[in-house]
């Protein structure tokens, strides 16, 4: 079991307004965010023993980690691949040799990469459910027969669309609130790397009302 500590364990980064900063975290951290991310993902009803593709980079470890915890929590299999376009190959085969359920974390990285190797994106994820992250989410969503779902980055915290349509953030390990328009970040429980008061950058608020897919985390309305 993994236990609070004063050492991290990872270090990943970070963006606001366009520059990077890195962010140490424990395993312990990552997976009670993991354990809370649980419930969104069981929103979908994915079968135990699926697959779920998950495509990121190293110094996403603090937002990727987290959501692969709760993937174990479910029974469900994750693979993987970066976000390059150089291993848009590796989706599209993954698509037809695995047959993943869904797929975290598609960009425009993945997305130029697939039509440069001769791809089509809508058919590499056709009956799919997509997270895309904020650069491809327009353009994932305009795929014919493609379950476009949103993923947010909030400083050092990452939020995941549920099946009903709202975008969650974990509120237990973090306090959110609103600064100039702008989603801010703060810890809430024991962070080897404490946030006050971050202005994230990203335009949203906190929902009024909790969401109908029954789960008690927050909620962030993304504009």
């Amino acid at each position: 079991m993994n236990i609070p500590t004063n050492h991290p364990d990872v270090v990943g980064a970070y963006s606001v307004d366009g520059r990077s900063h890195f962010h140490a975290a424990t395993f312990h951290e990552l997976d009670r965010t993991g354990g809370s991310f649980a419930e969104i993902l069981a929103t979908y009803g994915f079968a135990s023993e699926s697959f779920v593709l998950v495509v990121s980079m190293t110094p996403e470890v603090t937002y990727f980690a987290p959501f692969e915890t709760a993937l174990q929590h479910l029974g469900i299999y994750g693979t993987n691949a970066d976000d390059s376009p150089f291993d848009a190959g590796r989706v599209e085969s993954l698509s037809r040799q695995v047959k993943y359920v869904a797929a975290c974390g598609i960009g425009q990285n993945v997305l130029n990469g697939l039509q440069q190797f001769g791809h089509d994106p809508a058919k590499v994820f056709a009956g799919r459910t997509v997270w895309a992250r904020p650069d491809a989410y327009a353009e994932v969503a305009a795929l014919d027969g493609v379950d476009a779902r949103k993923i947010g980055f909030f400083g050092p915290a990452i939020g995941i669309e549920c099946a009903h349509g709202s975008v969650h953030v974990d509120d237990r390990e973090w306090s959110f609130g609103e600064i100039g328009g702008n989603v801010k970040l703060s810890s809430r429980l024991h962070h080897v790397e404490p946030i006050a008061d971050l202005d994230t950058g990203v335009k949203g608020r906190l929902a009024s009302k909790p969401c109908s897919c029954s789960s008690a985390l927050a909620v962030i309305d993304l504009e």
